[in-house]
Order: structure tokens, then C-alpha cells, then sequence
């Protein structure tokens, strides 16, 4: 997959970046959950947004915030749940079992 620093009129930054290489989540879907999200609210950090979308199984959470030029700026991204040979796949089932993520994912796809 192919990420870039400016992508849909939007600021990506370094950290937003390893986020979507890491967790597997490509650029395009990322931008689709920030540009049309379901829901937006205020994020925990001053000045920051939480826009999210959900697709298929996935629920797909994008951080967010202008700068003084009123840009916005990608912060950090991330899906639940992870998608296999992510990152966050790894540290789920470090947290969890295996099953449980499989169940989880079970769950969202025939909506039990």
C-alpha cells in the first residue's frame, strides 16, 4: 500500500502514518471515515476530534485537528477490530486469545 503525507486535502503526520502502515489500514479507507464519518465528537486532547465510521465489521477511528491556518491534520488513526497480521492483531491476542478476536469479528459480520 501507498501512503502519503498529504492525501484528500488533509496533513498526514509521521505518527498517523506508521499508524496505517502498522495496523494495516489502507489511506483511502482511513480519509472515507475522517471525510464521512458517522459520528464526530470532541477528542481527549484539546482541540482534537474523533470522526468515526463504521464499514462492514470494522469500526474506523480517525484523530484530528486544525492549525492555525485552518488545515486539518491527521493525528492518529486505527480499525477495530484489527485486521489479521496487523500490529494491534499481535497485541490483541497477547491481551486476549485468538478465539476471542475471531468471535469478536463473528459477531460484527453476522450482526449476534
Amino acid at each position: 500500500m501507498k501512503y502519503s503525507r498529504t492525501y484528500g486535502g488533509a496533513i498526514w503526520t509521521t505518527h498517523s502514518l506508521v499508524r496505517l502502515k502498522g495496523r494495516k489500514l489502507p489511506q483511502d479507507i482511513a480519509w472515507k471515515a475522517f471525510r464521512y464519518p458517522e459520528q464526530t465528537k470532541k477528542g481527549n486532547k484539546k482541540g482534537t476530534f474523533e470522526f468515526i465510521k463504521t464499514l462492514d465489521i470494522y469500526t474506523v477511528t480517525i484523530i484530528a485537528m486544525q492549525n492555525e491556518a485552518r488545515e486539518w491534520i491527521i493525528l492518529s488513526c486505527w480499525i477495530d477490530p484489527p485486521i489479521v497480521g496487523s500490529v494491534d492483531l499481535m497485541k490483541y491476542e497477547k491481551k486476549q486469545s485468538f478465539g476471542a478476536w475471531f468471535l469478536l469479528v463473528m459477531k460484527r459480520l453476522f450482526k449476534v
